[in-house]
């Protein structure tokens, strides 16, 4: 009989007897198919490969997520909770709350922390798992891009629009949109421009202080075009 190969137990009580049951098998499945999502791509990649990669048995794969999508969306979903640590230790959060009641000064910082967290998570130095597997998916994207766009990209979108609107009142709703995807751009594109960008410098990876630097850039780029755009929307009017 095949059994589950675990990296430790823990005993527990169940209908007052003592069984032990595997702790870890979740956790190796996770590690094994987001490498190899991040490496072969979703396509490309079996769970069969992940239970092999996890040492893992591939009914265990079954049991714990059932399908290689569900899978899937799981290593996802936690590349989403590592994006929102990030912006969380860098201070960036934006509720209403506090857009409602920082001073534009503050405002102008939260963007740029904003931008530093978003910058870090994408191209590091390392770029992190998360920036691959969201490249890859904008490539080539799988059924799971209905839940990236709910439960990732709406959210972190909505976030930053009404950031902006705190930054430009006046400036209409279209106009933020544009403005956010403008912001989001910016950062997208040294991630997926990396190769390039790197052979054009020399370099093997982008400079320790390259995040910070480039995060203050584009505060003060997108704060420029920000106040442009409103200006020209309110001759317009």
């Amino acid at each position: 009989m095949d059994h589950f190969p675990t990296c430790l137990t823990e005993t527990s009580v169940l209908n007052g007897c003592f069984v032990k049951r595997s702790i870890g098998t979740q956790r190796r499945l996770l590690d094994a198919a987001a490498a190899l999502f991040s490496e072969q791509g979703f396509r490309a990649t079996t769970l069969r490969d992940i239970a092999k990669r996890g040492g893992v048995n591939l009914a265990a794969a079954h049991y714990h997520y059932g399908s290689k999508r569900d899978l899937y969306i799981e290593v996802l979903r936690e590349q989403f909770a590592e994006v929102r640590n990030e912006i969380e230790k860098r201070n960036a959060d934006a509720s209403p709350a506090r857009l409602a009641r920082a001073t534009r000064r503050e405002l102008v910082e939260l963007l740029r922390n904003r931008t530093e967290a978003m910058l870090q998570v994408m191209v590091g130095p390392p770029p992190s798992l998360h920036s691959t597997l969201m490249v890859r998916e904008m490539v080539d994207p799988t059924e799971a891009m209905p839940v990236i766009v709910r439960e990732f990209i709406e959210p972190l979108q909505g976030e930053l629009m009404a950031l902006l609107k705190r930054l430009a009142p006046k400036l209409s709703a279209s106009g933020i949109e544009r403005c956010a995807f403008s912001i989001m751009g910016q950062a997208f594109y040294y991630r997926v421009g990396m190769p390039a960008l790197l052979q054009m410098k020399g370099r093997a990876a982008y400079p320790p202080d390259f995040v910070p630097t480039l995060a203050q850039h584009i505060t003060e780029f997108s704060l420029a075009g920000l106040l442009a755009v409103a200006r020209s929307g309110s001759r317009r009017r």
